[in-house]
Formats: C-alpha cells, sequence, structure tokens
C-alpha cells in the first residue's frame, strides 16, 4: 500500500483559543494607541507635563483640527497601524500581553504621572519663607495714577529676529521696537508659567499656577483667596478690562479674571457683534480664535473715541501665532506656507497697533509691556546649525524715567509681578510681590537662589498654596420656610451666580432661618443641569453631603425632593451646596434652579 506523501487532518475551530485571541489583540490594540499618542504629543509639545491635561481637561476640539495640529500627527497614525498589524500577525498571545505592558509603561513614563504624584507628597517651605504680599492702600499710589497696557503674544520667541535660523528676520518691526526700548535678555522657563493661563497667573499674582485636582467642586474656589494685582487696581479706582478673542472657558481663565478683578470683558462675541457669517469666516484664526487684527482694531476704536476711563488695566492676549498656525488670517501675506507667515503678520499687526496708540491722548499717561506669553511648545524648525537660546521676546515702552532694567539680571514671569506694580509708581516694601522680585530692583530673583531649588519647590505641596482656595466663610441671607426661590430672585441668596443666556448657575446658597428647626425639613428642587454621560448631582448641607441623586438624561427641567434631618441642622444658617459632576466648564458644574422651596415637614 503506497503511503500518502501529504496527509490533511481537519482541525476543528477552537472559539476559546480564538477569544483569547482576540480579547489579547484588542488590549494590545489600546495600549499601543496610548503609548503612540503620548508619544505624538511628547513629539509636538515636548515640555508639557502631566497637570497641563488637568488644567485644560475643557479644551473644545470641535474647534482644532487634529490631523493638520501638527504634520507628525498623520505619521505616527499610520506608523501606528503598520506597527500593530505586524504586531497582532507575528505574536503569540503572551507576546501580545508582554508588549502590551511595556506600552503602559511607555504611557505612565511619558505622561509624567510618577513625577506628578511625588511633588503632590512632598512638602516645601518656599511660600513660608519668600512670598510677600504686602498691604497696599491708596496712600502708595502717586497722585497721578499712571495707566498700564499688558499685551502678551502667543508664543513670541525673541529668537525670531535671527534670519540665520528662519531665513527671515521674523518680528522686524518687533526688534526694532526692542532695540530702541528698554527689555530683558535672559529668561528662565519655570514650571507652572509656561502656558497661556500659567502666565497670566504668574504675571498678576506672582505665584506658579498649579491647577486644581479633579475634585469638582474645587474649580470654583481655585485660587479665589489669592492677592493678585488685578485685585489691588480694581479696588483702587482702576478700571480694568480683558481681552482675548480664544475661548475664555479654556483652562476656566473666565474664573480666574471674573474673581481677581476684571470688570470689564472682550471675547469672541463682542468681536462678531455687528459681523456676517461670511466676515466671521473670513476672521478665522488659530485654536478656534479670531483674527488679532479685528481684535486690536476693536480695541484701538475704544482708545481712539476715549471709551476708556482713566486709570486702567488693560490685559489682552493674541492668538495668531498658537501653534500649528495652519490657519493664515485673511489680513496676512502668504510666504513661507507655515506659522512664519502668522509670525510675520502679527509683528506688523502688533506694531501698527502701537503706532496708533501713541496718537491716543492716553499715551502720555500708559506705560505698555509687549511679551511673549511663553516660548512655542515646540522650537520653530531652523535652517542653520547655528546654537540659539529660546526667550520670549519683551519691550518695556513709556516707562516712568526712574525706572531701568539690567538687560543681564535673570528673571522669571514671577518677576513681571513686581515690576508691573513699580512701573504704576507703587510704594512697594522690598520691591517684591509674590514669590517675585522686580526687574528694576537689585534683589536677585529667585531662579539664582543658591541655597534654595525653586525649580523643584515650586512642584511640591505647600500649605499656604493650599489656602489659596480654602473655602471661604459663607454668607447667609434671611430665608422664611415655604418661600419661594427661582431664577428671578436668587442672586439673593448667593455668593457665586453665572449667566448665561438669562439662566442663573450656581453652586451655593446661603440660607438663615428664623430660628433652628424642630421637625425634619423637606426641600423640593425643579433645576436644569447640563448634562453628562452618568449625570448625577451631588448635594451638601452645611460642608457634609446630604444626598447625590442621579439625573435623567434629558433635557428640560427636573424636580426632586431631599430631606433635611433636623439632627443635621444645629444652628439656623444653611449652607447648601449643588455640585453637578459634569467637569467640561464651571457653568456645568452648577445649576439653574427654576424652582426651590423648603418647608417642615407635619
Amino acid at each position: 500500500m503506497k503511503k500518502k506523501l501529504f496527509t490533511h487532518t481537519k482541525t476543528p475551530l477552537n472559539f476559546l483559543s480564538v477569544f483569547k485571541t482576540a480579547i489579547y489583540a484588542l488590549i494590545l490594540l489600546i495600549t499601543q494607541s496610548l503609548a503612540t499618542i503620548i508619544m505624538c504629543a511628547r513629539s509636538i509639545w515636548p515640555d508639557f507635563e502631566y497637570e497641563q491635561i488637568i488644567a485644560n481637561a475643557n479644551i473644545n476640539t470641535s474647534n482644532i483640527d487634529l490631523l493638520n495640529f501638527s504634520p507628525e500627527i498623520k505619521y505616527y497614525i499610520i506608523g501606528g497601524i503598520i506597527l500593530y498589524l505586524l504586531l497582532i500577525n507575528l505574536c503569540s498571545n503572551r507576546a501580545m500581553l508582554k508588549l502590551s505592558g511595556i506600552f503602559v509603561l511607555a504611557f505612565i513614563w511619558q505622561l509624567r504621572i510618577i513625577p506628578y504624584y511625588y511633588y503632590k507628597n512632598t512638602h516645601t517651605d518656599l511660600y513660608e519663607k519668600y512670598y510677600q504680599v504686602p498691604e497696599i492702600s491708596a496712600t502708595d499710589f502717586p497722585t497721578q495714577k499712571r495707566n498700564l497696557l499688558l499685551i502678551y503674544l502667543e508664543s513670541m520667541e525673541a529668537n525670531f529676529q535671527d534670519k540665520e535660523l528662519y531665513e527671515k528676520n521674523l518680528i522686524p518691526q518687533l526688534s526694532a521696537l526692542a532695540k530702541n526700548s528698554q527689555h530683558i535678555e535672559n529668561y528662565h522657563k519655570l514650571y507652572g508659567t509656561n502656558y497661556t493661563k500659567a502666565a497670566l497667573v504668574a504675571g498678576l499674582c506672582g505665584i506658579p499656577y498649579i491647577p486644581p485636582t479633579t475634585k469638582l467642586e474645587s474649580i470654583h474656589n481655585h485660587l479665589k483667596n489669592l492677592t493678585c494685582i488685578s485685585d489691588i487696581l480694581n479696588n483702587n479706582g482702576y478700571e480694568t478690562w480683558f481681552a482675548k478673542s480664544a475661548d475664555h472657558k479654556f483652562a476656566y481663565t473666565d474664573l480666574f479674571y471674573k474673581s481677581h478683578g476684571y470688570r470689564n470683558i472682550i471675547d469672541g462675541s463682542t468681536l462678531t457683534q455687528n459681523l456676517t457669517k461670511q466676515e466671521i469666516a473670513q476672521n478665522k484664526s488659530s485654536y478656534g480664535g479670531l483674527s488679532d487684527k479685528l481684535l486690536f482694531s476693536h480695541i484701538l476704536n475704544l482708545f481712539q473715541t476715549q471709551q476708556i476711563q482713566e486709570p486702567f488695566l488693560f490685559t489682552m492676549f493674541t492668538v495668531d501665532t498658537h501653534v500649528p498656525g495652519t490657519v493664515l488670517p485673511y489680513n496676512c501675506k502668504k510666504i513661507f506656507g507655515n506659522v512664519r507667515d502668522n509670525i510675520l503678520c502679527s509683528d506688523k499687526v502688533v506694531t501698527d497697533f502701537i503706532n496708533e496708540f501713541k496718537q491716543t491722548p492716553y499715551w502720555e499717561n500708559t506705560s505698555i509691556v509687549i511679551l511673549g506669553d511663553h516660548p512655542m511648545f515646540k522650537p520653530l524648525s531652523v535652517h542653520s546649525d547655528k546654537d540659539y537660546k529660546r526667550t520670549i521676546y519683551n519691550v518695556f515702552l513709556n516707562l516712568p524715567n526712574k525706572l531701568k532694567i539690567n538687560p543681564k539680571k535673570a528673571y522669571t514671569a514671577l518677576d513681571l509681578a513686581p515690576s508691573y506694580l513699580e512701573i504704576l509708581g507703587i510704594n512697594l516694601p522690598n520691591q517684591s510681590f509674590g514669590l517675585g522680585r522686580s526687574i528694576f530692583s537689585d534683589t536677585p530673583s529667585l531662579i539664582t537662589h543658591k541655597d534654595y531649588n525653586i525649580k523643584t519647590a515650586v512642584r511640591q505641596k505647600s500649605q499656604v498654596y493650599q489656602d489659596f482656595s480654602k473655602t471661604t466663610i459663607p454668607q447667609f441671607y434671611p430665608y422664611e420656610l415655604g418661600a419661594e426661590i427661582n431664577n428671578n430672585n436668587i442672586k439673593t441668596y448667593t455668593q457665586y451666580s453665572e449667566t448665561v443666556l438669562n439662566y442663573i448657575f450656581i453652586n451655593n446658597l446661603g440660607l438663615k432661618l428664623s430660628s433652628s428647626p424642630t421637625k425634619d425639613l423637606e426641600m423640593e428642587l425643579t433645576l436644569n443641569a447640563m448634562l453628562s454621560s452618568d449625570p448625577c448631582l451631588t448635594i451638601k448641607l452645611n460642608t457634609e453631603v446630604l444626598d447625590e441623586i442621579e439625573l435623567e438624561k434629558k433635557s428640560g427641567p427636573q424636580t426632586i425632593k431631599v430631606i433635611l434631618p433636623k439632627e443635621r441642622i444645629s444652628t439656623p444658617d444653611l449652607n447648601l451646596e449643588f455640585i453637578n459632576n459634569n467637569f467640561r466648564s464651571a457653568v456645568s458644574q452648577s445649576i439653574n434652579i427654576q424652582k426651590l422651596v423648603i418647608k417642615e415637614i407635619q
């Protein structure tokens, strides 16, 4: 009998084996995707920290073309897909599991979660030793109060003037402005100061910006007890303005400036009030903002028509040069086909504004500071082997005669805060404010402290810093049981409120009863809330959780009833807190109360 050279046996399909392989392949897909995303993010923003993710948790990605955000993204996507297909074809189940573990470790390491938790669990005495906020009263101001105009230029670096690096001086007019005016060269990046929101806090308050934890209720009160320049000026007769065409809710910037003395706000809705849809589309700019030309034109008109009262503090932020710079405003020339065009355009728009402002009656009594809010997250591609230093562009215009800058003195963004006060002629003991030391003084910046590593200390836990966000003592307002609280009268009973489309959102009510209740109380509440995927409303009574209520996933008002046990009410004061678990913005953490009635249970 002849033997068969090949035999064919039909192996039954092992469902369990196939299922296990599919699970391992899915785990590999998820972990490799995370590793690919973090590696891509690290290539775009080499210096980003885990805290910045917390700070920017409410970013509106609908305004960002992610595929065009940076050229690297599409290569990472394509490379990730090819690598995944190779791995699932070449690797066993065990190998896929090991690779998944490696990808998870790479993700954690590159996300810098480990340093974050290390610093959050180590303490510093930096603030106890060096934090200074002197008591500034009306007598510390000069008789003739001076105006201050702060112009923060998005990602503007001083080296952009080097034509050897970029084939052209990208800021010819700004560099000429700096050459003929006072400026600083020795800038040092410092944690908590190197992105837009952080630059705002550092410059106004003299401390780094450390984002709040993910406990949602903390966002409302974050840094609320901090004393900033805008608070001091607002309390001493200054008219305060904040202007930015990009989203003010990004990184909760709106919450910060509203709780620190800014009273006049210019945003995208202000700029587009009288524009057609076509004109709005024409003025589109980077990062979901509107063109700097539109912003500067609006502000210049306010000055030319003398609609701004003196003395004033005017703070503004540009956006055209925000990476990736793929949106070129209509008024800009296309030369390079990348963000260098935006920088060239910004150079002209800013200096044109300065030249026009000099013709207004405000110029003589106004000092102007123009500076980059931070270096670009990723260095621009250079066209030379030349070594260069990355530092922010800055220039100080129309300073009082007695103020002289040592351009070689080392400084950080923290040192701007006392410098701004000195520009205004305010009597500042020790020429210090917060952790900042004035650039006009001989006192060294803390960045050069020989016995103290400020770069480490600003990341560590500090009780003083925590106290900046400590819950303030609530105020209580007279309330009669059975009375109705609604959208029309709710401001009578709360310290914090936010109005959106005529609906008032709140997160706290302070009610003072005529006497301590002798019976349990019932609260009937009809509310509107912005809903997340798993909506839940936490209600606190006198800082302790009273109830957690699952909300219905539907739009429109919802009515709930909650018992307030008399054992939980030891005084006539009822501090009620309402915390919506939606974390996309400050408003969505609050609720709109259409009707609230508290009465005794008979």
